[in-house]
């Protein structure tokens, strides 16, 4: 029965896998712009992949769903929105000067 259940919990993450991909392949057209080259195209598929399976399961329970079929999509749509949430993260990290704000913040003062 154990032996079941762990082959039952691979096939729900291999949908959730397939599900964040293919969330992440759509919404990589709406980027087209912000992916300059294969390497941020991966990261981007990676990135929305890994939101799907990793957040899916805390957002459904989250959210009190149980059907399966909903689960997959709140997997598309973490995978869809995954990519596209670390992407804006990261052009805001890129846009702060943070080395400024570490001197204010510990007393390190303004650089000559």
């Amino acid at each position: 029965m154990e032996l079941l259940q762990r082959l039952l919990d691979k096939i729900n993450r291999f949908e959730l896998l397939i599900a964040g991909l293919v969330g992440a392949v759509v919404a990589c057209w709406w980027h087209k712009d912000d992916l300059a080259d294969w390497r941020a195209w991966m990261i981007f598929l990676v990135t929305g992949i890994a939101c799907s399976l990793y957040l899916t399961s805390m957002v459904s329970t989250y959210l009190g769903v149980t059907e399966p079929k909903i689960v997959a999509g709140i997997g598309f749509l973490l995978g869809t929105f995954g990519g596209s949430l670390l992407a804006a993260i990261n052009r805001a990290i890129k846009a702060a000067d943070l080395w400024t704000l570490i001197r204010q913040r510990f007393g390190g003062g303004n650089p000559p």
